[in-house]
């Protein structure tokens, strides 16, 4: 009886390798390709005339002037062009303001809900500022009205 088990095991063992001999025949014709994939592109590495601009990023030129800027990943080191350095100036779009005494109140629609704050003439920002120009009268033509011509009543 422990030769009826033991001889269909022997069997099935047997067949098993035989497959695998055959699958091993057929990965010398796809070896060739293989390899070619396993061919990996050139790990970046951070050049040794970089300067470190911030903590953790590095700027390089290279021979063709190109400036590079690099950055540590927990995936590896990351090469990239610099962002354009051009700003455009704060305008103040999207922006609402009215005065309050000395003071300008802002509102703001966001994503979350109309933001509200209010800020003190001396000490607004660019965009508050060009906000606030947008919708205040000029001082010229308010201060030349004041102090123009009589009123007519007293001719």
């Amino acid at each position: 009886m422990k030769v009826a088990v033991a001889l269909p095991c022997l069997v099935l063992a047997l067949g098993m390798a035989a497959g695998q001999r055959k699958s091993n025949g057929a990965k010398p014709a796809r070896a060739p390709a293989a390899a070619a994939k396993s061919q990996a592109p050139k790990s970046t590495t951070i050049p040794a005339g970089a300067v470190e601009v911030e903590p953790g990023i590095f700027q390089h030129t290279d021979g063709k002037g190109k400036v590079w800027l690099y950055r540590r990943t927990p995936f590896g080191i990351a090469k990239y062009e610099p962002e354009s350095a051009v700003e455009t100036a704060p305008s103040g779009e999207g922006l609402l303001a009215s005065a309050e005494g000395d003071s300008v109140r802002f509102e703001r629609k966001t994503p979350f809900g109309v933001t509200r704050w209010t800020k003190k003439k001396s000490e607004l920002n660019a965009e508050e500022s060009a906000a606030w120009k947008r919708v205040s009268p000029p001082e010229a033509a308010s201060s030349s009205q004041a102090q123009g011509s009589p009123a007519r009543g007293k001719e």
